[in-house]
């Protein structure tokens, strides 16, 4: 691609972000910036830094921080994060650059709710998922289908008019927020949403009072 690449990955002690950074380099490149925004023991950092990424020791606390700092730091035109479990199609980051990069998107969020594996997902997630997604489409008049995804891509000017503004916690929906408020063009991206393949998710406990926080976020937001 012409255009110069930044991935941003949030992580503590995940073993599916070495394949994703190699898959990276497949896709993109070796001229990709990778930044790692990490939370990790001082043995795993010792591997991390082999794999030759920028390494962030994040302070903060929250998924939206660690991006948000990432990102600060990345010299990129276009911007991409993801989990850094690998549950998500990394291929799914070189489509939303590219929709990007083609000026037909501000703001490009993979969409899983086409592509989940069996299992992947919990049922009542997959509820909440699509009921928080409906809220967002109707507060903020832009048709989304997965809200709560953990891979996205931002064009550089739109990153920099929220890049001064302390995330507040409600997942990418924070990116998704701001930058709809701001009008900026949102789209989706059909990706698929994998099996966890290495240890225990390091979400919220308490699913459902997390998506009702969201929920209320996501409207009070939307007013101020």
């Amino acid at each position: 691609m012409a255009h110069k690449i930044s991935l941003v990955l949030p992580n503590i002690e995940e073993e599916g972000i070495f394949r994703i950074i190699r898959d990276a380099r497949r896709l993109f490149g070796n001229s990709i910036e990778i930044i790692v925004v990490d939370k990790s023991s001082a043995g795993y950092l010792k591997r991390l830094r082999k794999s030759g990424v920028t390494i962030i020791r994040q302070r903060s606390t929250g998924v939206e921080n660690a991006v948000m700092e990432g990102m600060r730091r990345a010299t990129g035109d276009i911007l991409l994060s993801t989990d850094a479990d690998d549950t998500h199609e990394t291929a799914g980051l070189v489509k939303a650059a590219k929709l990007i990069g083609s000026g037909n998107a501000d703001f490009v969020m993979g969409n899983r709710m086409n592509g989940i594996q069996k299992d992947a997902m919990d049922k009542y997630l997959i509820f909440g998922n699509k009921t928080l997604s409906f809220i967002f489409s109707v507060l903020y008049m832009r048709r989304v289908h997965d809200v709560l995804t953990g891979l996205f891509a931002i064009d550089r000017k739109a990153f920099e008019s929220i890049k001064r503004i302390r995330p507040y916690s409600v997942g990418i929906g924070f990116f998704a927020i701001e930058v709809a408020k701001r009008g900026y063009v949102i789209k989706e991206v059909d990706i698929k949403y994998y099996v966890r393949r290495h240890g225990s998710s390091k979400l919220a406990k308490s699913k459902l009072l997390w998506g009702m926080r969201t929920a209320w976020l996501m409207f009070v937001k939307r007013f101020s």
